[in-house]
C-alpha cells in the first residue's frame, strides 16, 4: 500500500493508538490501528464503525472525524483562522485535534506525543478577562485567544474550554495546553436577543434532571458578573499526583458517531421540515438510537437510560435533543451510556420551531404527544408499555416533588428566576399529561400500531 499523501497519529495519554491517512485528491481516508494498541486486551475502537481487527472504509473515518468539528459560526471562524476550507476536514483536525471530544489527541505524524512536553506555566484566565471577552466576541471570536483558536467541540454556541482544578470561579481557570487537558466548558449568555436566560434555563434543566435521579452531567453558573455556565466535563477526571497535575481523558462518542451517520444526520428529518423534504427520515431517530443497544454493555440499564432520556425531553419541553445530544462511552467490551447534557426547555422561546428532533412514533408536533404516539413509540423501540407508564410516573412525581424546590434553591436571577418558573409549571403540567397518556398507550391494541 502506497504512503498517503497526508498523515496524523492518534494518541491516547502517551500511547501511540492509530495512523489516519489522507488523499486529498480522491478523498480517501485511512485508518490503520498500530500493533501496540491492537494486541492490547484494554484496546478499544474508536467507534463500532470503525473496529480494531477489519478494514475501516473511507467514509465512516470521515464521518468519525467530521463530528469532532464546531458547527455553524463556530465553524467558519475555526476556518478562517486556519485558512483552511469549511469543508477541508483533514486540515480542520489537524488545526484542532489536540484538545477533542473523547480520549484521543490527533498530532502530526512523527511528532512523538508519548515525549515530556517542555513545562510552561500555564496561562490563567480571570474572571474581568472572561468578562471583557465575552463582550467583545461580536468582533472578536471567544474562542481566539493569544492568537490561537481554542475550541474543538461540537455544537453551534459559543464555548470556552478551561481547565479547572474545582469548581471554576472558586479556583483558578487554565486555557489547557498538553499535558493538561480541558476539564470544563464555559458557555456564555448567547449573543441571540431571542434567547434570554438561557444559562439559567439550561442550569435548572440539568439541576432538575440530576434531583430525579437521572444522570446529569454537572454544572454551577459562573458570573463575571455575566452568567456563563460551567459544565464539568465527564470525559475527562484531573489528577494531581508525584508527577503533577495531569487530566485522564475518556473516550466518548455521540450518536452520531456510532450510528456512522455524518453530523448532518443528527436530525431524523436530515434534509428539512417543511413541504417534500419532511418525508426524508434518515437522520437518527428513537429507533436508530435503541437500535445501538447491539453494542451496549449494559443493554437493560442504557436502554432504561435512552428511555428516560426521550420522556424527560418531553417533560421540560426541549425539542432540539437531537442524534449530538446522546453519548456513549467506549470500552473495549462496547458502549456504555454516558451523562446527558445540553438539556434546555426550548419551548419557552416560541420565536423558534417546537417540532421534536426525533419523532415519537410518527410525530413531530410537541404538544401532539398523546397516548396513540406513545404506543407506536414503545412499539418500535422495544419498550414494554407497563415500563413506560412506570417511567411516566416516575417523572410525574419527581417533578411533583422536586421541580419547585430547585427553582426556589439555586442562585437565580430576578429575570431568571421568572423564566425557571414557567419551566417549572410547563414541566408539571406536561408530566401529568404525559403519566395518564402513558397510561392510555398501555391499552391501545398492537394491530393499530
Amino acid at each position: 500500500m502506497n504512503q498517503p499523501t497526508h498523515q496524523l497519529s492518534l494518541w491516547l495519554h502517551k500511547r501511540h493508538v492509530a495512523d489516519i491517512g489522507y488523499e486529498p485528491l480522491n478523498e480517501a481516508w485511512s485508518l490503520r490501528y498500530t500493533d501496540e494498541w491492537s494486541q492490547d486486551r484494554q484496546a478499544f475502537a474508536l467507534s463500532p464503525a470503525l473496529p480494531l481487527d477489519a478494514e475501516c472504509s473511507s467514509a465512516s473515518i470521515r464521518r468519525f472525524i467530521e463530528n469532532l468539528l464546531p458547527e455553524g459560526r463556530a465553524l467558519d471562524i475555526v476556518a478562517s483562522a486556519q485558512g483552511v476550507a469549511k469543508s477541508n476536514v483533514y486540515g480542520l483536525i489537524r488545526a484542532l485535534g489536540a484538545e477533542t471530544t473523547g480520549a484521543f489527541r490527533f498530532l502530526p505524524h512523527g511528532e512523538d506525543g508519548g515525549k515530556e512536553p517542555s513545562r510552561v506555566r500555564p496561562r490563567e484566565i480571570s474572571l474581568a478577562e472572561l468578562d471583557e471577552r465575552i463582550g467583545e466576541r461580536e468582533s472578536r471570536p471567544l474562542m481566539e485567544w493569544d492568537g490561537k483558536v481554542r475550541m474543538s467541540v461540537a455544537g453551534y454556541q459559543d464555548k470556552l474550554l478551561v481547565y479547572a482544578n474545582g469548581e471554576p470561579g472558586e479556583v483558578p481557570m487554565f486555557l489547557p495546553d498538553f499535558p493538561l487537558a480541558s476539564t470544563h466548558i464555559l458557555k456564555p449568555e448567547p449573543a441571540d436577543a431571542r434567547l434570554p436566560h438561557m444559562v439559567a434555563n439550561e442550569h435548572f434543566c440539568m439541576k432538575l434532571a440530576k434531583r430525579l435521579g437521572l444522570p446529569a452531567a454537572s454544572v454551577s453558573i459562573l458570573r463575571t458578573p455575566r452568567p456563563v455556565l460551567a459544565i464539568a466535563r465527564f470525559d475527562r477526571a484531573a489528577h494531581n499526583d508525584t508527577s503533577g497535575s495531569w487530566v485522564e481523558r475518556k473516550h466518548i462518542i455521540d450518536a452520531c458517531q456510532a450510528s456512522d451517520l455524518p453530523a448532518t444526520y443528527k436530525y431524523e428529518r436530515n434534509i428539512g421540515s417543511v413541504g417534500e423534504a419532511a418525508l426524508y427520515r434518515d437522520g437518527v431517530s428513537f429507533p436508530k438510537l435503541f437500535d445501538l443497544l447491539e453494542h451496549a454493555t449494559r443493554k437493560a440499564a442504557d436502554r432504561l437510560t435512552m428511555l428516560r432520556w426521550a420522556l424527560f425531553q418531553l417533560v421540560i419541553g426541549n425539542s432540539d435533543a437531537h442524534g449530538k445530544n446522546f453519548s456513549f462511552f467506549v470500552h473495549r467490551s462496547g458502549l456504555q451510556a454516558a451523562p446527558w447534557y445540553d438539556l434546555v426547555s426550548v419551548v419557552q422561546y416560541p420565536q423558534f420551531s417546537h417540532d421534536l428532533a426525533m419523532a415519537f412514533g410518527d410525530e413531530f408536533d410537541l404538544d401532539q404527544i398523546k397516548a396513540f404516539s406513545l404506543a407506536d413509540f414503545a412499539q418500535r423501540c422495544g419498550i414494554d408499555r407497563q415500563l413506560l407508564v412506570r417511567e411516566c410516573r416516575r417523572m410525574r412525581d419527581g417533578v411533583r416533588q422536586h421541580a419547585v424546590e430547585v427553582a426556589n434553591s439555586q442562585p437565580y436571577l430576578a429575570a431568571e428566576r421568572e423564566l425557571v418558573s414557567k419551566i417549572v409549571e410547563f414541566a408539571q403540567a406536561q408530566s401529568e399529561r404525559l403519566e395518564a397518556a402513558s397510561r392510555e398507550a398501555r391499552g391501545i391494541s398492537p394491530n393499530m400500531l
